[in-house]
């Protein structure tokens, strides 16, 4: 493990990305495309199709769009939240058929509100809400089989937080089924930090950080819905980097955990069959100099099933200041120790630090990553959208404004799949006064 400095530049939520950024893959028009003659031939790798981007196996133009659907609207207003303050982090976005539900914690009156947005028609949908009189933590969600499905904590619980639904949206009441087991080192007083979740097949699995407010050290869990009992795979100071779960996946029965702290800026990942082989963590180092770190930002299983897409930041620290996302397509995990890792495209660049904002949570459909971002100060949202090999497809384009003068703020957005649409969802804050708002978007190729 190398040596590591303390530096300022703080790397929000395992994520950095910039508002003053540019992207550096570049991308042709159609008619450089069709003068080439590359559309529709078939591909394995982006540089098969010149002008254009290398989509399941085909080539297709560069030329992509997102247009409004209609004019922003609002999820939940600040009657719906009763004028409360809500964690921006809490943000979610769970899509089911031809809708998303939005979700978001009260922080004043300690409960989730939840609102649905429909691909067509009149926006908005029902609401619901659940207390949470312990504290809450959710990471993600889905909706099948008539019930949406949200997978985080509810006190010191892990589990998942279920509504049924219904041809208007999400029903009243939710109840919460917590995993068969939880470990003693999850167990009340402490609590799961961090989490990420993994689906293969039927079966849910989970990784936890889990620490006590206030202490000196922190443990790494892997459970899940069908195990009888969870499995301690590593404890230690919590300052090591190597405990902080950001990203879990299952592919060709594999598990891949990604970790990382902002604290020390170091990443690394745990591979294995199983979660007993999870016990040793590798580093993941784009240089060998210990004034180079890393973060994770995305991870997402392919739709072939035998890898997953990666996204990290490469960060140089001040004075000499540099930031980059890394995008790549990893299929043996084991070439993540190389240093740097084969296979990764730089995507984005810093370009001002003063504009420095964290990105919201990324989003992909198998073969496209979508990402929001918030430039400072807080007063646009904008999307950015490229192929899982790294290729840009539409650079930050612009996507919401507050009126010019408005005194409020845009405190977090993110993404999601609304059927054929996309959902961009974004937290307003004016006097005090929370509420979510949405923007539904066509994107085409």
């Amino acid at each position: 493990m190398r040596e590591t400095r303390p530096w300022k530049l703080v790397i929000a939520g395992g994520a950095l990305l910039v508002a003053g950024c540019q992207l550096v893959a570049g991308v042709r028009t159609d008619a450089e495309l069709d003068q080439e003659g590359s559309g529709g031939k078939g591909c394995s790798v982006p540089s098969d199709c010149p002008g254009g981007v290398c989509q399941g196996g085909v080539c297709k133009p560069a030329g992509a769009t997102c247009v409004r659907d209609l004019d922003p609207f609002d999820i939940l207003t600040s009657e719906d939240l009763g004028g409360h303050e809500v964690d921006a982090s809490s943000l979610v976005l769970a899509s089911g058929p031809g809708r998303a539900f939005v979700s978001v914690i009260d922080k004043t009156a300690s409960r989730l509100v939840i609102g649905t947005v429909r691909e067509l028609r009149d926006p908005a949908g029902s609401k619901a809400e659940f207390p949470l009189p312990d504290g809450a933590a959710f990471v993600t969600g889905h909706e099948s089989g008539g019930q949406l499905t949200l997978l985080g904590r509810v006190g010191s619980d892990i589990g998942q937080l279920l509504f049924l639904t219904t041809t208007e949206g999400v029903s009243s009441e939710g109840t919460f089924q917590r995993f068969p087991a939880l470990a003693p080192e999850c167990s009340s007083p402490n609590v799961a930090a961090s989490m990420a979740f993994a689906r293969a097949g039927d079966e849910v699995f989970y990784a936890a950080t889990c620490e006590a407010p206030g202490g000196s050290t922190r443990a790494l869990v892997v459970g899940g819905s069908a195990a009888a009992a969870p499995t301690l795979v590593a404890q230690g100071p919590r300052t090591d980097a190597s405990l902080n779960v950001r990203f879990y996946t299952v592919t060709s029965g594999r598990h891949l955990l990604l970790l990382d702290d902002g604290a020390t800026g170091e990443a690394f990942f745990r591979t294995g069959a199983a979660a007993a082989d999870l016990g040793v963590a590798h580093q993941i180092q784009f240089s060998p100099s210990p004034e180079e770190v890393e973060s994770f930002f995305g991870a997402f299983p392919l739709p072939e099933g035998d890898g997953v897409t990666l996204l990290i930041a490469h960060i140089v620290p001040p004075p000499r200041l540099a930031v980059s996302a890394e995008v790549g397509v990893v299929r043996d995990f084991s070439s993540l120790v190389e240093v740097p890792p084969p296979g990764f495209t730089p995507v984005f660049e810093l370009q001002n630090v003063s504009q420095f904002n964290p990105p919201g949570p990324p989003m992909s459909d198998g073969e496209n990553v979508y990402v929001t971002l918030v430039p400072h100060p807080g007063k646009t949202v904008n999307l950015g959208w490229f192929t899982r090999t790294g290729e840009s497809l539409l650079p930050q384009e612009h996507i919401f404004s507050l009126p010019d003068g408005s005194s409020a703020q845009i405190l977090g957005s993110t993404v999601a799949q609304l059927g054929t649409k996309l959902l961009v969802a974004w937290i307003e804050q004016h006097d005090g006064a929370t509420s979510v708002r949405g923007q539904r978007l066509v994107c085409a190729l």
